[in-house]
């Protein structure tokens, strides 16, 4: 085996897990150079903390980073957010206003769900992509800037090449180099360290100590496969460092959705029953006993996880012989 990898303690991207360690040292490298890079991953993975890392490693640190978050702009003025616009060019534009490209001049520029331009605001930016030029809206003079240009999706822009609805030169001119962020579920080895550092950021926001977790509180976070994310972890332990008492918090302050906590041994049980032939019933015992082993026999815990009430977990304990 070889050796651990090396932890970061880099807030959403602390990690120990090889596969973090590799996106990690990827990204320190391509960070060195000036070309686009394309995002990829699901919401809450982390790829705006990313984005920033990749600022910081590279040699427009001291310049502005500036983020554009698409999905949370209308359309109308999306266009008018990322270019600027003189005065006039629309109802309210009663000043010139400069965009985010100019904003970013000499730095880097995160477009946010870049999935979300209209086909208008795509051609736009393709320009920008290839000459580093645009006007404002209403504008005639031709703007020339220095922007490193970062884009993130969630979403397969492939997909939406197919179907037309995303520029395809725009996508290549994007998508030079490409990082994905793996979801959470993917590196649950990275589950403690993650809540160290979260919790810590948690006790400077508020102006204490850092608690700790207790013993079943931090099985518990790795039992879960965390569909939100990163973004998921954060707030359940931000609740749960409010719901606590005390320097430790217990495994009772973890709240989770239960429709995925069964976690990695559940889904190797699904794997070895898949493999040897099980019938659907053998499959159905091995992964009630599953449920039941990681959740210490804790049943009402264990029926909720496996979407039954405990009346029918009973019965089927009994069928199967299950104490």
């Amino acid at each position: 085996m070889g050796l651990a990898a090396p932890v970061v303690t880099a807030g959403p991207l602390a990690h120990r897990s090889a596969r973090m360690a590799r996106l990690l040292e990827t990204a320190r490298r391509v960070a060195q150079s000036d070309a686009n890079i394309l995002l990829s991953g699901e919401s809450g993975t982390g790829k705006g903390m990313l984005a920033r890392f990749l600022h910081e490693a590279s040699a427009r640190q001291a310049g502005p980073f500036v983020t554009i978050t698409c999905a949370n702009i209308p359309g109308e003025l999306l266009e008018s957010e990322l270019f600027g616009h003189e005065k006039g060019a629309f109802t309210g534009a009663t000043d010139r206003r400069a965009g985010r490209f100019e904003q970013a001049d000499g730095g880097t520029i995160l477009i946010d769900g870049v999935s979300e331009l209209a086909p208008a605001v795509q051609g736009k930016l393709l320009r920008v992509v290839q000459e580093r030029a645009f006007e404002r809206l209403a504008g005639t003079r031709t703007l020339r800037v220095d922007v490193r240009i970062l884009s993130s999706t969630q979403v397969d822009l492939e997909a939406l090449v197919d179907a037309g609805t995303f520029r395809k030169d725009l996508y290549y001119r994007l998508n030079v180099i490409r990082l994905e962020l793996p979801p959470l579920r993917d590196r649950l080895e990275d589950v403690p360290v993650l809540a160290d550092h979260l919790l810590a950021d948690i006790a400077r926001r508020r102006g204490g100590a850092a608690q700790r977790l207790a013993p079943g509180a931090l099985e518990s976070l790795e039992r879960y496969e965390w569909p939100g994310n990163v973004r998921e972890l954060q707030n359940v332990l931000e609740s749960a460092a409010i719901l606590a008492d005390g320097p430790e918090i217990p495994a009772e302050a973890i709240r989770t959705g239960g429709s995925r906590r069964e976690g990695p041994a559940a889904r190797a049980v699904v794997r070895e029953a898949f493999e040897a032939g099980a019938t659907l019933e053998r499959l159905e015992e091995m992964y009630i006993r599953e449920i039941l082993r990681a959740t210490r026999g804790n049943r009402t815990e264990a029926a909720r996880i496996l979407g039954i009430n405990r009346k029918t977990l009973l019965e089927k304990r009994k069928r199967y012989g299950i104490p």
